[in-house]
């Protein structure tokens, strides 16, 4: 890979804190909250992962002579930096992380406390037992190189199987058997899904700052204009993707980032799940690199979907759109922060900061799915 294939993904990270900083937070909150003994070392910030929270990776004591317990820390973002989203509810990922780890054979990490008091570390944040596996990256992304990458195609379709049985099996999790109502937005629709199209609206005029995005207004109107047929509510995972789950081999072992979890059709998730593959493969070949062709194929995943789950995917194409629009408005987010803190620059054209813009327009004109 030369150095002009590497620049899009030179990604600085200003937002998070160093390990070291942390250490004595840490120790602090572990002596008031689990044992006035604890100790906390081995902190560890991991790099290549997402840009709206931070991770930590601890290990603990709770007294002298104590066996050493490790554990994986999510931290809501600090107030100071740029946002990503404009509230994080670190409390909601607990409360689905612990409904699909009662409900369903969902590998989930076991969440022993939840703090919301900002006064250990400036946020709120949850404490997970640590798991052990390999995650495929972000950044750069896994279609550019490394494990993933390396598997053989039978290995990959085995990951993929996989993949979309953990989503079949976090939609096990139903408004009928378990209850949801912490997810719902009555305030922005009558409907799960009503309330999802709503929420997105509000955080778009939140996202945008003021500047008009014109390739987003034309997603939302040409998703109001072709309106789905809404099934079943399920909890949706919301950024239902390879990379937040932890592997072993090609098997999962941890399900993470419940941050984007939402109630609706199993249709957001699954067209989510495609829609990001897709994306991170028209990164590589635009840079003229491989990619991976084939892995997580549309057709091979609606049909592996639909024979673990027992249930018919209906309207994937306006659930994929709705995809690339709330994945647009994040991308808006995450650009214009490049852009603040001096790792982007300025665009004239407001829709070039759309990451995937081709891909969006490709939609809109209908060419995307005809090849």
């Amino acid at each position: 890979m030369t150095d002009a294939d590497e620049a899009p993904y030179v990604v600085t990270t200003p937002w998070r804190r160093d390990a070291g900083e942390l250490q004595p937070l840490l120790e602090a909150w572990a002596r008031s909250a689990v044992s006035d003994s604890a100790t906390v070392f081995d902190v560890q910030a991991p790099e290549g992962t997402g840009m709206s929270s931070e991770t930590v990776l601890f290990d603990m004591r709770r007294g002298e002579g104590g066996g050493v317990e490790r554990f994986a820390a999510r931290l809501a973002p600090l107030p100071s930096v740029y946002p990503v989203f404009p509230e994080y509810d670190i409390e909601m990922q607990r409360r689905c992380m612990n409904l699909v780890r009662e409900r369903t054979a969902v590998p989930t990490p076991e969440v022993p406390w939840c703090e919301l008091d900002p006064a250990w570390l400036g946020v709120p944040f949850l404490v997970m037992h640590r798991v052990d596996g390999a995650a495929p990256p972000d950044m750069p992304p896994y279609v550019f190189g490394g494990w993933v990458m390396d598997a053989s195609p039978d290995e990959r379709a085995r990951m993929q199987e996989n993949a979309v049985r953990v989503l079949a099996g976090v939609h096990e999790v139903t408004a009928e058997n378990a209850g949801l109502s912490f997810l719902a937005r009555p305030e922005y629709g009558d409907t799960a899904l009503a309330q999802q199209i709503g929420y997105q609206r509000w955080y778009y005029e939140w996202a945008r700052n003021d500047v008009r995005y014109p390739l987003i207004d034309r997603t939302f109107a040409w998703l109001e204009d072709r309106p789905p047929e809404e099934g079943p509510t399920v909890l949706n995972w919301g950024d239902a993707r390879i990379g937040n789950i932890l592997w072993e081999g090609m098997e999962p072992v941890a399900v993470l980032d419940w941050e984007m979890a939402s109630a609706g059709p199993v249709e957001v998730d699954l067209a989510w799940m495609i829609f990001l593959h897709t994306f991170f493969q028209d990164i590589a070949e635009r840079y003229e690199m491989p990619g991976i062709p084939g892995f997580m194929d549309r057709r091979e995943v609606v049909e592996a979907y639909e024979r673990i789950s027992g249930r018919t995917v209906r309207d994937l194409e306006w659930y994929e759109v709705f995809a690339a629009l709330r994945f647009a408005i994040v991308s808006v987010r995450t650009s214009t922060r490049g852009i603040a803190y001096g790792a982007a620059e300025k665009t004239d054209d407001p829709d070039d900061l759309i990451m995937f813009r081709s891909l969006l327009e490709k939609m809109l004109d209908g060419t995307f799915w005809s090849g």
